[in-house]
């Protein structure tokens, strides 16, 4: 008896929009001065993690100031406006994936 043939499809999981490269920011000799962004992804250590890393920034690196901001979720893509925003105020911006 003979087997059937089957199908299988293969999916593509790359993107279709190709980003614009820009290449690295300014490096700063130190962060006195500077506005820094914090960037929470919602995870369940990283707000405790983040404000922890504020309290450094500003009393030990002399930040001038830090602009805090919260994704809706870690695995969602970060709103173009939030990064606008972001951008707009802050000499430098962090991340934060914290597990």
């Amino acid at each position: 008896m003979a087997e059937a043939l089957r199908t299988i499809e293969i999916l593509d999981p790359r993107a279709d929009e190709v980003p614009e490269e820009r290449g690295l920011a300014p490096n700063f000799s130190d962060l006195r001065g500077r506005v820094v962004g914090l960037l929470e992804n919602r995870k369940h250590h990283a707000e405790p993690f983040l404000r922890e890393l504020q309290d450094l920034l500003v009393n030990v690196y002399g930040v001038k100031e830090v602009v805090y901001a919260t994704k809706f979720s870690y695995s969602a893509r970060c709103p173009q406006e939030t990064l606008d925003l972001l951008t707009a105020q802050c000499d430098a911006i962090i991340h934060g994936v914290v597990d």
